[in-house]
């Protein structure tokens, strides 16, 4: 995967793992792998932790081209998306909204009209949302398909240490676990596809300082109360 995201974790807290690592083999018997299989685990889930879910659904925005307001032919809402490199850019909704009726004033009333130009039915203001094809909230551009992809990218690879390759939400080849060094020197290779990557983590790469603090944190109290049940026992 070519395009895999490469993190460098602050050393300081990758210090911090690795001692914890040691505790492991020392303390409670692990072997070298069995030990940095837990860590890598349990940074994983730090990592989850700290990957955003969007909403359901894309917020209605007015179109950034200001053409719109005198050329027709540029809706006046859409929604904004990303592409696969994390950069916004946005999308209309034709056929809807504004676009898809025309608004008007009823001579003998002086109420706010519209014609839905789908139907030609005539609508006052207040059932334009209750008319199907006259609402843009109901759009299915504004539906996020793969909602939540980074996070389960990380829980797949918390849970899969062993190795292997994700094919999550349609996705194949989203991410991938590796091991290489041999027995003498295991290390794991954890690759990840999603290029907007860091636009999923809570402030940036700045999430990987509180990532691995936390998962060390929680392999130096995992281990404690391991070794605490081990007394108990004996």
């Amino acid at each position: 995967m070519s395009d895999a995201v490469l993190i460098d974790f602050p050393r300081i807290e990758v210090d911090r793992l690795f001692a914890q690592m040691q505790r492991a083999q020392k303390e409670l018997g692990k072997g070298l792998k069995n030990s940095v299989a837990w860590a890598g685990s349990l940074l994983m889930q730090s990592l989850a932790a700290q990957t955003i879910v969007s909403q359901k659904l894309r917020p209605i925005v007015s179109n950034p081209d200001k053409r719109h307001k005198t050329d027709k032919r540029f809706a006046p809402f859409g929604v904004f998306r990303y592409d696969r490199t994390g950069k916004k850019y946005f999308k209309p909704i034709y056929r809807t909204g504004e676009y898809g009726r025309i608004r008007f004033i009823d001579k003998k009333t002086a109420e706010v009209k519209y014609i839905n130009t789908l139907t030609g039915k005539v609508h006052r203001a207040e059932q334009v949302d209750q008319e199907p094809g006259m609402s843009i909230k109901s759009d299915k551009r504004r539906i996020i398909g793969r909602r939540g992809l980074a996070k389960k990218s990380w829980q797949w690879a918390a849970k899969h240490m062993a190795g292997g390759i994700a094919n999550l939400m349609r996705v194949p080849n989203l991410a991938s676990i590796k091991w290489i060094g041999g027995a003498d020197n295991p290390a794991v290779k954890i690759e990840n596809d999603l290029r907007y990557m860091r636009f999923a983590l809570k402030g940036g790469y700045a999430a990987l300082n509180t990532a691995a603090a936390n998962a060390a944190r929680k392999m130096a109290k995992l281990i404690e109360d391991r070794i605490v049940r081990k007394m108990e026992a004996a």
